[in-house]
């Protein structure tokens, strides 16, 4: 998989080497070099894109389409009427870009990113995205998916709520491997991919449930993955406790208990209590 992102970014570069290299700026300001442009129909605001898009900083992978999901990101991109206090630079691109085209975005990182990024990238100033467009989604197209994930999301929900009632009826305990901190992992299913390595960029979809199976959160609804270094603290612990022990493209549920949680510290604008136990499905990617 690697080498795929390795041949992805030097495909990249030598096609800036051939094509255009004239550093130009965005609406937003964020400056970006259109390598590829075969002036084809742009995107247009309300509408979405799927993309191949490696981030990094310096020499750092931060994300890859290809390592992540197998193939591309989808972005849906503000309606016109949306006020945004933040434009990311992905949607400057998408709207500069047509099928076929390929850019290399720069954003510049600010203290609140800082937190959020890996030791040994404290002199990197800027996030790089390298992207190729393959598909516009039309409003049409994006209804349609929307309907479809809306369907899953509520499935997903339904499911999880089942799980939730037949963990606190004991149905599930000789199937729960337990750790030795007191979190609870019910495994479905083991991804045939690589066991998930500290600091490493992951994705997750995820359904999160109180024990009385009220959802607080998902990343379903949103109709994108949570991607954030797996193993470093930026999740709780319980959540990163349980993704280092999977391979990506596993699905598997945790239960965590509330010192591996949020402890005695309400969460979630209100929606988490404190002392919460936790229930969350997992898909890894």
């Amino acid at each position: 998989m690697l080498k795929n992102i390795l041949i992805f970014g030097t495909i990249l570069f030598s096609i800036s080497l051939k094509a255009q290299t004239t550093q130009q700026i965005s609406e937003h300001g964020y400056r970006y070099f259109h390598h590829i442009n075969n002036g084809g129909q742009k995107a247009q605001r309300g509408e979405s894109i799927k993309a191949y898009v490696n981030v990094f900083i310096g020499d750092t992978v931060l994300s890859s389409s290809r390592k992540n999901l197998g193939g591309t990101y989808k972005y849906d991109i503000p309606p016109a009427a949306a006020s945004i206090s933040h434009f990311p630079p992905i949607y400057d691109a998408a709207l500069l870009m047509g099928i076929g085209d390929s850019m290399t975005i720069y954003q510049t990182v600010d203290s609140t990113m800082r937190s959020f990024l890996p030791k040994g990238t404290e002199r990197e100033t800027e996030l790089r995205f390298e992207i190729a467009l393959v598909k516009i989604v039309s409003l049409e197209e994006k209804a349609e998916e929307d309907a479809d994930a809306a369907a899953r999301a509520e499935g997903q929900k339904i499911l999880g709520q089942r799980m939730v009632e037949k963990y606190k009826a004991g149905e599930l305990n000789d199937n729960l491997a337990i750790t030795h901190t007191g979190l609870k992992v019910l495994l479905l299913e083991m991804g045939k991919g690589p066991r998930v390595k500290e600091n490493e960029p992951i994705q997750v979809h995820y359904y999160g449930f109180l024990i009385d199976g009220t959802s607080f959160d998902n990343s379903f609804d949103r109709r994108h993955p949570l991607a954030f270094p797996a193993g470093v603290g930026q999740m709780i612990p319980g959540f990163d406790e349980g993704v280092m022990m999977l391979n990506h493209g596993s699905k598997a549920y945790f239960f965590i208990p509330s010192n591996l949680a949020y402890g005695d510290q309400e969460a979630a604008g209100g929606l988490i209590p404190p002392n919460s136990e936790l229930i969350f499905y997992i898909e890894l990617f």
